[in-house]
């Protein structure tokens, strides 16, 4: 089973949602900003390719 890089961003994107749904703290980090990165990124990766 092969999946794309776009896929695999928004699945990092969906895990850093409920990571900072449920309040998980990583210092510094700022889980929905990343996360929102990572969304982002699939998008471009996705567009990058075509």
């Amino acid at each position: 089973m092969s999946m794309k890089p776009s896929a695999i961003l928004v699945l990092i994107a969906v895990v850093l949602f409920l990571l900072a749904a449920f309040k998980v703290d990583l210092g510094s980090l700022d889980l929905v900003t990343l996360g929102l990165a990572a969304f982002a990124g699939s998008f471009l990766v996705d567009g990058w390719r075509r």
